[in-house]
């Protein structure tokens, strides 16, 4: 049988109410959600436009590398084109007739041109096959001077087959004393043996006047590499690095084997990684390159960055304290309105609910019974009503007095609470002593049950009652229902149960009666 507990429910609520506070709660929610949208939005929209900023830097600095190796580099592939052609002219030139049997005057008119005078360019050397100095483009060379020592003079003496052009680290020419790359060839017998070298060198002075209108503190470090990976010319400009070879590093290697382009690797030179662009000088064994590290490709795109992360960072922090300011003035709003409806929920409480037995009063009782007729009548179901009146109260108040009358009132009121305790039932106190208990989906028998319940309840707590017949205090019921008794209305089931009160007390009290049932009734349940 399942449990009959008994809630005694109040309207207490304005009409709204509920959807009012879910609007307020609702609208908070989204405001907030509408506000952290935007600001993830603006986030969103300043990442994508941060790093298409940084693309941007990173392309530009590729394009700015490799505008000025082309540049840079045709302009040192021009010079080397144009002194590698003195030499070969020279190389050329010796051996034709009569050369050898010119005079001096004329023979240096014929194996030295203007070339080889113009400005960075050191004079032409012919050495012979033991390494004499025996001519050269101007008239100040030492004749006579013993260069065998050199780097290019052994080259050629060790590579008798090489007849290319060779550059050599940078060194300090002893004719002039000047720090220069030196460029040779070999020169041949007419029966192809190793006659002697013809040489000459570009100054570094000149490559670094070249070198330095690059702007290496905004372009990167540029460097040029001979062969075998030597260092010839560096810009920013540092001695201790010109002619260290850098061909066992790995950027370098890759550098060689790529011809030109761009990656970005670890420094050859320092720590870090830098970002090369990179060219080989025509067919010489020469490559130009523009080394820069990530920092400086990126600072300018930093400091835009920064400067917009700041603007954000204001915007959200002002969207999130306005947000913040709006919903705490909604909250407290809503708190507000919340002590409000709670306050006005317990004077609506208060105003169907009897102070002294904590049921339903009588304003209560006309509001629920008329809610129950209506859905009773609309669905045709059963209802009862059950009128509950303490026998002879008045003398129970007048011999044990007014505080030991409230006592009884008190168990009289759980006792009822007990026996109806449905969630659906209704359980009021109308009058001094006099009690209702409405009954939804209860027929007649169902409500005699819970009737003799309430005084069975009641008169087995024995409390002493000098004035009633029975000596205890005892409870009189009256039963009517529907359809079994003909009711108009709300009032006609309320006068049937009172005219079954009076009937119980009429017949001696401390019983149960329940009102008769109506002729057209029956017929109409049977």
């Amino acid at each position: 049988m399942p449990r009959r507990s008994e809630v005694v429910h109040a309207e207490t609520s304005p009409p709204g109410h509920r959807d009012r506070s879910w609007l307020g709660s609702s609208l908070t929610r989204w405001l907030v959600l509408g506000n952290f949208l935007t600001v993830a939005s603006l986030i969103g929209v300043a990442a994508l436009l941060l790093w298409q900023m940084r693309t941007d830097a990173e392309r530009r600095s590729v394009v700015n590398a490799n505008s000025l190796v082309q540049v840079l580099g045709r302009d040192i592939a021009r010079n080397v084109e144009l002194y590698d052609l003195s030499l070969q002219a020279v190389v050329e030139n010796i051996g034709r007739p009569g050369v050898a049997e010119a005079t001096p005057e004329l023979r240096q008119m014929i194996l030295f041109d203007r070339a080889a005078s113009a400005p960075g360019f050191a004079f032409l050397l012919l050495l012979d096959a033991n390494g004499i100095i025996v001519s050269g483009s101007d008239h100040l060379v030492p004749k006579g001077l013993d260069r065998s020592e050199t780097e290019y003079f052994r080259h050629f003496v060790a590579h008798s087959d090489d007849d290319s052009l060779h550059i050599s680290p940078p060194t300090i020419s002893r004719v002039s004393g000047e720090r220069m790359i030196m460029l040779s060839r070999r020169l041949s017998n007419p029966d192809g043996s190793f006659a002697g070298v013809v040489v000459g060198g570009i100054k570094i002075d000149y490559l670094r006047s070249l070198f330095a209108s690059v702007d290496a503190e905004h372009a990167g470090t540029v460097t040029l590499y001979g062969p075998a990976g030597i260092i010839l010319m560096r810009e920013p400009f540092d001695q201790s690095t010109i002619g260290a070879s850098v061909a066992d590093t790995p950027s370098y290697r890759r550098m060689i084997a790529m011809r030109d382009g761009s990656f970005v690797g670890p420094a050859m030179l320092g720590d870090g990684e830098r970002r090369f662009t990179f060219a080989r000088l025509g067919m010489e064994p020469l490559t130009l390159s523009i080394a820069v590290a990530p920092f400086a490709i990126y600072a300018e795109w930093q400091r835009q960055a920064l400067s917009l992360g700041m603007v954000l960072l204001s915007l959200c922090g002002v969207t999130a304290g306005l947000t913040w300011l709006l919903r705490r003035e909604l909250s407290r709003r809503e708190q507000a309105e919340a002590k409000l409806l709670a306050a006005n929920a317990h004077l609506a409480a208060q105003a169907t609910t009897d102070a002294l037995t904590g049921l339903g009063n009588r304003r209560r009782f006309d509001e629920a019974l008329k809610q129950e007729w209506d859905r009773a009548t609309r669905g045709g179901r059963p209802l009862s009503l059950i009128l509950v009146d303490a026998d002879c109260f008045k003398g129970f108040n007048d011999t044990y007095g007014h505080q030991r009358g409230d006592e009884a009132l008190r168990l009289i009121a759980g006792s009822i609470r007990a026996a109806a305790n449905r969630a659906s039932d209704t359980v009021c106190r109308i009058g001094g002593e006099e009690f209702a208990v409405i009954l939804p989906e209860t027929d007649t028998t169902g409500a005699k049950i819970v009737a003799e319940r309430i005084r069975a309840a009641v008169a087995n707590w024995e409390m002493p009652h000098e004035l009633n017949p029975h000596m205890v205090l005892t409870m009189s019921c009256g039963v009517a229902s529907v359809p079994e008794v003909l009711a108009h209305n709300a009032s006609a089931l309320v006068a049937e149960a009172d005219a079954a009160l009076y009937a119980a007390k009429n017949a001696g009290r401390n019983q149960v009666r329940a009102a008769e049932p109506s002729k057209t009734a029956l017929r109409l349940v049977s």
